[in-house]
């Protein structure tokens, strides 16, 4: 079996991997399972192709997929596709990828492809699903005593507090389940016991596209203080931003239809361009463009390891800048 992940839901992934690897015999784990860069793309097609000692399943998987950075070295080590045992799962982790790629296509013709994306920040509809789903899986575990009962309201919190971090979701619902011991559970108990976060980074992007400094700090400081991810944070920047230049440029471009502009820019509810378009009246496009072209290269730079926490600040302080001038007219 051939799998490309691609996304930017971690979590998912890391279950989609989980998944994999609990197909294996825990008795040849050591044996049968492996990691490799991208950049060891050869050794992993090599031990991919090699069957497995036990006779039963092999896991290998490649990171860091770059594909457009792959060449025609690579695509010949691709060529080995068509010779992988049945037992050897391979799988190809990617950011993103090119569709129209001679080796994203060659890919496609052995494997599969699962896009794995986060769920936008403002869709707490969805959010609230994927935790319903998740306390479901969390149940399953559990003895029947233990089982963690969320009402309605809670799980409709729980998906503004925590947003689209489902990898803090699956941690906050296990603290939930020890905490209530299989007993109901109230909003304001989980409200004393789960901050919201996510208002506080959507009140953070506000304050980058207001230009407001003094409140960029502010809450750049509550965020760390709370141990809030950097890369939360960049992140739900980014759909934000993204999100206003999307709608800004079909605007521009002289569409006027709500149901067309949220189709074209992926916002979920149309009845949403009505405040979107407020927000993006005074903002110039190509402001926005280079605030989401930062906001790339800060995402990327966190991902590299290169960022440190007293580093952000300066970054987001950059963009706030791009935005002062449009509000001391």
């Amino acid at each position: 079996m051939i799998i490309l992940l691609t996304g930017d839901d971690q979590f998912a992934i890391r279950q989609k991997l989980e998944h994999y690897k609990a197909e294996l015999d825990p008795q040849w784990l050591e044996l049968c399972y492996h990691r490799f860069p991208s950049s060891a793309l050869e050794q992993a097609m090599s031990a991919a192709r090699t069957p497995s000692l036990s006779g039963g399943q092999r896991l290998v998987v490649v990171e860091d997929c770059n594909l457009k950075q792959w060449g025609d070295t690579q695509l010949e080590s691709l060529q080995y596709l068509a010779q992988m045992p049945d037992a050897t799962t391979l799988v190809f982790l990617a950011t993103n990828v090119d569709k129209r790629l001679k080796i994203y296509k060659h890919l496609l013709k052995y494997g599969q492809c699962f896009e794995l994306s986060l769920i936008p920040p403002w869709r707490t509809d969805l959010i609230a699903e994927a935790i319903s789903e998740a306390t479901a899986k969390l149940n399953a575990t559990q003895a029947k005593q233990m089982k963690l009962r969320l009402p309605k309201d809670v799980v409709e919190y729980l998906a503004e507090a925590i947003g689209n971090d489902m990898t803090r979701a699956a941690s906050e619902l296990r603290k939930l389940a020890i905490y209530t011991n299989g007993q109901p559970v109230g909003l304001a108990e989980v409200q004393s016991l789960i901050p919201c976060q996510t208002q506080s980074n959507l009140q953070l992007a506000e304050a980058v596209r207001n230009g407001e400094s003094e409140a960029v700090v502010r809450l750049i400081d509550e965020l760390l203080a709370r141990s809030e991810p950097m890369l939360v944070m960049v992140a739900t920047l980014l759909t934000q931003f993204r999100t206003w230049l999307w709608v800004k440029s079909a605007l521009a471009s002289g569409i006027q239809n709500n149901t067309e502009i949220a189709q074209l820019c992926n916002v979920g509810n149309p009845n949403r361009l009505y405040y979107l378009r407020q927000e993006v009246a005074t903002m110039p496009i190509r402001t926005l463009i280079q605030a989401v072209t930062k906001l790339v290269d800060l995402e990327m730079s966190i991902k590299q390891g290169a960022v440190q926490a007293n580093a952000i600040l300066p970054s987001l302080l950059a963009i706030a800048r791009l935005f002062q001038p449009i509000h001391s007219k």
